[in-house]
């Protein structure tokens, strides 16, 4: 005897006879009241999957040891975004069967004539992280996404043009198989302004591509910057290698500038976000002028003081400090305490003071650290020849966070 979960596709009137004697046959029903209401005239039992699911697997439990014919059913496809993986790690694979049907994105693909194998597929449905989506956009020319009542298509497509995506439409497919279905295609913008029904699903198709490539070792003269002020592309790059940056790290950058690290940073976390901190307003206008140009859609841009903007951001594996230092240190404690454990954190410094400033913190709290100094030079044209023109000296000051010994029993 198994509990059974069975997909009802997008519309739950043309499921195959199995699914429908399955379902037909049933001592108790479990679904969400939307999908239990297409089965109202059934004389069964029902369980309704409402917040918290430990009641609805208490209940499930129970009907189940009392040897009734349990069965669940859900929208779509059980194991796409479904119920039907955490009712797996309930009661165990071997009491459970799965009765597959067609998911939302294979509907949505076959209306919008495109192949679904290469597409992306994300579910925002109870979920307020949008990182997924925002490293999807870098990535797919094909976004499917399933929405809520919060994540709704306007808010997905003001969300986007908040950070300058330009390059993508957005579909949205309303009452999927029944007879108020609707698709409507538009611009981020038309969206971001209309209303939908509460039923729907959204294709995001790109359409074309920022200004400028992203990626690592851009040129300087490519940035936005204020009088050329710039972590150089040399420096730039030996930080990026300090950092050891991981696909799915979170990174602060402190004292973001024309936020040029952040940027190449956010081409490396292609399942991770970066977080630009900037106190300067002008500064800030062009760190979000360079994220557009360049599409690092998964950088998001804080203006104000460090210590008041990193107060709600998710815990860092990586932090960079480019400027502002100086030889205060009063930064460097709270960037420390908040750093992940086996976190690194790096600070560039053009003065001896800060070098030593940075130092002495970090010996104060016992982490070890490396010092790196770069000095570059770069050619400039010289009559039929070439001269080289040296940089300031740099140095990068790396720390790692102590991973805390396991006290014995």
């Amino acid at each position: 005897m198994a509990i059974h979960v069975v997909g009802l596709g997008i519309d739950p009137d043309t499921l195959p006879e199995i699914h429908e004697q399955i379902i037909t046959t049933a001592d108790v029903l479990v679904g969400g009241k939307r999908q239990l209401e297409a089965f109202v005239d059934l004389d069964v039992e029902t369980i309704p999957v409402t917040a918290p699911l430990s009641d609805v697997f208490a209940a499930m439990a129970a009907s189940y040891n009392a040897r009734k014919e349990v069965v669940v059913i859900a929208d779509g496809d059980p194991l796409f975004f479904g119920i039907g993986e955490r009712i797996i790690k309930e009661f165990g694979s071997e009491n459970v069967v799965v009765h597959p049907n067609t998911a939302t994105v294979q509907a949505i693909a076959s209306r919008a004539n495109i192949s679904w194998q290469n597409m992306r597929m994300l579910s925002l449905h109870g979920r307020n992280d949008y990182t997924p989506l925002y490293t999807a956009l870098m990535q797919h020319d094909h976004i499917t996404v399933l929405t809520d009542d919060t994540n709704i298509p306007a808010v997905i497509a003001q969300r986007l043009l908040d950070r300058g995506v330009t390059w993508f439409n957005i579909g949205i497919f309303e009452n999927m198989g029944t007879d108020e279905e609707q698709i409507s295609d538009c611009t981020l913008e038309e969206a971001s302004n209309r209303s939908f029904s509460k039923l729907n699903a959204v294709l995001l198709e790109r359409t074309g591509q920022p200004e400028q490539p992203l990626r690592i070792g851009i040129p300087d003269s490519q940035f936005a910057t204020e009088r050329k002020l710039i972590t150089k592309r040399p420096v730039r790059s030996a930080s990026l290698g300090v950092l050891e940056l991981e696909p799915h790290h979170t990174m602060w950058d402190i004292g973001a500038g024309s936020g040029s690290v952040s940027i190449e940073a956010a081409h490396l976390l292609s399942k991770g976000a970066v977080y630009a901190v900037e106190r300067k307003s002008k500064r800030v206008a062009l760190i979000r002028q360079n994220r557009a140009r360049f599409g690092a859609v998964n950088m998001d841009v804080l203006h104000g003081d460090a210590l008041e903007c990193i107060k709600d951001l998710p815990t860092p594996d990586r932090i960079f400090i480019g400027g502002g230092l100086g030889s205060n240190t009063t930064l460097l404690a709270p960037l420390c305490e908040r750093l992940q454990c086996n976190g690194i954190i790096v600070v560039n410094s053009t003065l001896l003071s800060s070098l030593e400033a940075a130092k002495n913190h970090f010996k104060t709290i016992g982490w070890e650290y490396d010092v790196t100094m770069i000095q570059a030079a770069a050619s400039r044209p010289l009559a039929d020849d070439i001269r080289l023109d040296s940089m300031n000296p740099i140095f990068i000051i790396s720390a790692r966070k102590p991973v805390p010994e396991k006290q014995s029993d």
